[in-house]
């Protein structure tokens, strides 16, 4: 019976070949371990540019096919577009596991997504976003026709939710607060909360992107990048608090390809990583949800917004948040109840 995948060669040794196993099958490499470590970097390779043709993918598991897709997406675009996807689908096969075979997806494992998904509070975006990459999985696989059918067309997806909820000082010291112990967490919290940055942008920044010296972050994989004409990257200023922040974080040893922003144990934060403790922090803040919508990371860019208004142009604020145009701007001000009640009382006092 043939071994279990693995991406290094193993020793047969009744024949003294080294050996792999490829599409379920036994390759015999070569007597030589580091040849054979070569002939299979090379039948691999081949393999991938071959597309699995010849295999019957609907017996592989969806972690296989799922792994297929991000290889050929990898190649083609954005390292931020391959990272989206990745976390998306590991997000889908934590829950699906990682030995349901294709052949077996049904709709209903996208319900079951959805349900577990739901009881962890996560947002009806991300839910969305996470279903779509399963589906849009299997559409790659038809499209390279390694599928004759997508078995997900169809499914209705939860419509994304608009926020209008903002972040008051007294629940954002209250955040603050609740993170005694995860200074690099409550770090995350003030530079979302002053730059208005995205938090994909934050947990991606490297160190070549900030310009100490005229005190920016240029952020040139950003989400409206493929929507302008002429391709440009996002500058952020930033606010002395955050301009010295970076400067002490400078300080430690890092390479220019390394995270600005770590974890407690000096890793890349997940994005799933950072919504854990949001809600995390958000529990132990005591921040209930209002209208039913909780504080979530995206809040923060939301408050920004909303606070800027009327103290810049449009266009200023637009390019402040790196939007193409102040239509979408206008998507993250929101009129707080405080604000609501004041132009209320300028209209009672003019008439």
């Amino acid at each position: 019976m043939p071994r279990k995948p693995n991406n290094k060669p193993w020793l047969h040794a009744p024949s003294g070949f080294w050996c792999a196993t490829l599409n379920g099958k036994r390759v015999y490499l070569d007597k030589d371990a580091r040849t054979a470590d070569q002939v299979l970097r090379q039948l691999k390779a081949e393999q991938k540019r071959n597309g699995g043709i010849g295999r019957d993918w609907k017996e592989a598991t969806l972690s296989e096919l799922a792994d297929e897709f991000l290889s050929d997406l990898k190649s083609r675009r954005k390292p931020g577009t391959y990272e989206q996807s990745r976390y998306a689908l590991l997000r889908a096969l934590r829950i699906l596991g990682t030995h349901l075979k294709v052949g077996e997806v049904r709709r209903l494992h996208l319900a079951k997504i959805e349900q577990s998904m739901v009881g962890k509070n996560y947002s009806p975006s991300t839910i969305r976003d996470t279903l779509a990459k399963v589906q849009q999985v299997f559409s790659w696989a038809v499209e390279l026709e390694l599928l004759e059918l997508n078995p997900l067309v169809g499914y209705r997806k939860p419509a994304r939710r608009m926020r209008t909820r903002i972040i008051t000082s007294d629940e954002f010291q209250a955040m603050l607060r609740a993170t005694p112990r995860n200074p690099a967490f409550r770090r995350v919290l003030v530079a979302l909360r002053m730059t208005g940055c995205r938090p994909g942008e934050l947990r991606s920044l490297t160190w070549d992107m900030v310009d100490l010296d005229q005190g920016v972050w240029i952020i040139p994989d950003h989400k409206t990048v493929t929507t302008q004409k002429i391709p440009r990257p996002r500058v952020v200023p930033l606010p002395s608090p955050i301009l010295n922040l970076c400067i002490r974080l400078a300080r430690r040893p890092h390479e220019n390809s390394d995270p600005v922003f770590l974890n407690m144990l000096g890793k890349r934060y997940s994005k799933d990583g950072l919504v854990r403790l949001m809600a995390r922090v958000r529990t132990r803040a005591g921040i209930g949800s209002k209208a039913g919508e909780s504080i979530v990371l995206y809040s923060h860019r939301h408050t920004y917004g909303t606070e800027a208004a009327g103290r810049v142009s449009d266009i200023e604020l637009a390019e402040l948040m790196g939007h193409t145009d102040t239509h979408t701007t206008r998507r993250y001000v929101h009129l707080n109840s405080d604000r609501l009640r004041d132009i209320q009382r300028r209209i009672q006092a003019g008439r």
